[in-house]
């Protein structure tokens, strides 16, 4: 049967999709956890100066070294199952679709609302948990990541990047962003994993989903709560209402639309 050339349903498509074990599933979302902490705390201490932050350029290699291993590993399993790495062979595998129906458009303002909203009131909520022993922020962590830093404009979070007139930056800085941090992750976890975690959690998979990825970021703990309301909108929008572009955009919205906001003003002098 091949994916792209017959209509199946959701649930057909769903008990088609091998699942994972218990097991394997955890083993999924801790490598990550684990690849990333690398990066971050071992290897990026290499190229801290004593009393600054972290480097732009190096929070853009950790993006693309760290969600880019996702990106290929989430192919690689997809294509180890017998279908091309291109979008027409997997995307019913990954669910790509758009939700269908006036109703299902409802729910998806709905829930991006409240997600957008939610994730925004757990700002204080953050900022408490990093005070709490073993979720403190390191001094070097940079702004955009640490609650205890008021964040008024993006030379707050590039201090070492001359943002005026600087579009090369910009356009780079959000391509990276939405093709590693975005298609990147949502690739796997909400492309590859989510599909394959219901025959180990039932109907509550985008639950489990959304939760063991917000554990997966224990290298930004203190970030718990905030995270916890976007994974679980992540999930909702890849896995009830079915749609991993639309979990994409819910994903994009939430890191990227203010940064995307402060970075075109300061380019164009005005923040």
């Amino acid at each position: 049967m091949v994916a792209s050339s017959v209509a199946v349903s959701k649930d057909q498509d769903r008990a088609e999709v091998p699942q994972l074990s218990l097991g394997m599933i955890l083993l999924m979302f801790a490598w990550p956890a684990i690849w990333f902490t690398l990066l971050i705390y071992w290897i990026g201490q290499q190229f801290l100066v004593e009393g600054g932050t972290t480097p732009t350029w190096y929070l853009l290699l950790v993006i693309v070294v760290g969600t880019g291993a996702e990106l290929a590993v989430g192919l690689v399993l997809l294509r180890r199952e017998g279908y091309r790495v291109s979008s027409q062979q997997i995307r019913a595998r990954i669910r790509w679709q758009w939700p269908k129906g006036r109703k299902m458009w409802v729910v998806t303002v709905v829930v991006f609302i409240l997600g957008m909203s939610l994730s925004m009131a757990m700002g204080p909520l953050n900022a408490k948990l990093a005070s709490v022993p073993g979720f403190t922020v390191p001094e070097w962590w940079p702004a955009a990541g640490n609650p205890n830093v008021e964040v008024t404009g993006a030379a707050d979070v590039f201090p070492d990047i001359n943002l005026t007139g600087n579009y090369g930056f910009v356009l780079l800085y959000l391509a990276i962003g939405l093709l590693f941090n975005i298609v990147g992750e949502e690739l796997y976890y909400r492309g590859y994993l989510l599909p394959r975690m219901r025959g180990v959690f039932g109907r509550w998979d985008w639950v489990a989903n959304g939760l063991l990825f917000t554990l997966k970021h224990v290298y930004q703990r203190w970030l718990y709560p905030g995270i916890l309301v976007g994974g679980l909108s992540f999930a909702f929008a890849a896995g009830p209402l079915g749609s991993l572009p639309l979990a994409m955009v819910f994903h994009w919205a939430g890191n990227f639309l203010f940064q995307t906001i402060f970075l075109i003003m300061a380019a164009l002098g005005a923040g």
